[in-house]
């Protein structure tokens, strides 16, 4: 298995869903919820990283969501269904609310030429944070990191729920089938980042040759 030597930029998600610092809250709340993400990076009109926004923060910064009033609303619901202007006024701050307002404005980032090691070593000396943002040496984000992505090395396809040692032959052939799965899963991740380096080259190309025609139809 030649030139295996695995790097954040081959197994991290390129081109991630990001929202921007003056995005709303309510709006980022939505994204998280519906794409079942643990956070997501807020990148300036540059795609320069300046935080991240997490489940946490928006839990953690429960006082400035008004979190408590959204719990009152939930347990006394026929109260505020007979009179919800008892409502409308904190609702109104918290529809106003901005991503720079709640999110972290030092996020935790790896540099996509890190090793795996490092980033292992990131998840498990920071417990609460889950996905890394990553980023180039100009510090503009190409992609996030999860603890998913590692996961996923160890997901082998028809496991068992229990592997019986006595059984030597067994084991080894188990064994056998776990490497072929992780080269697998291995080649799998690096044909999705080539992928993502065709598409992105392609979507450059068109922007190109759309300006190029408005130009041209411009100077007729």
């Amino acid at each position: 298995m030649a030139n295996q030597k695995l790097y954040v930029k081959d197994i991290m998600t390129a081109n991630p869903v990001t929202v921007e610092p003056d995005d709303s809250v309510v709006y980022a709340a939505r994204i998280l919820f519906e794409r079942n993400f643990n956070g997501l990076p807020v990148v300036n009109a540059q795609k320069e990283l300046v935080g991240i926004l997490t489940e946490y923060d928006l839990i953690s910064k429960g006082g400035d969501l008004h979190m408590s009033m959204l719990v009152n609303v939930l347990g006394n619901l026929d109260t505020y269904k007979k009179d919800n202007s008892l409502v409308k006024d904190e609702i109104k701050r918290l529809m106003i609310l901005k991503v720079k307002d709640i999110m972290n404005t030092d996020p935790l980032a790896i540099e996509e030429n890190a090793s795996i090691k490092s980033m292992a070593e990131l998840f498990a000396s920071h417990h609460k944070v889950n996905p890394i943002p990553v980023v180039d040496q100009y510090k503009k984000l190409v992609g996030v990191v999860s603890r998913f992505d590692l996961v996923r090395f160890f997901v082998a396809q028809n496991a068992s729920n229990k592997v019986d040692p006595s059984r030597p032959e067994v084991l080894n052939k188990k064994v056998e089938q776990f490497i072929n799965n992780f080269e697998n899963n291995i080649s799998v991740s690096r044909r999705e980042q080539r992928l993502w380096s065709v598409v992105a080259v392609l979507l450059v190309l068109v922007a190109v040759n759309i300006g190029l025609a408005l130009l041209l139809r411009f100077l007729r």
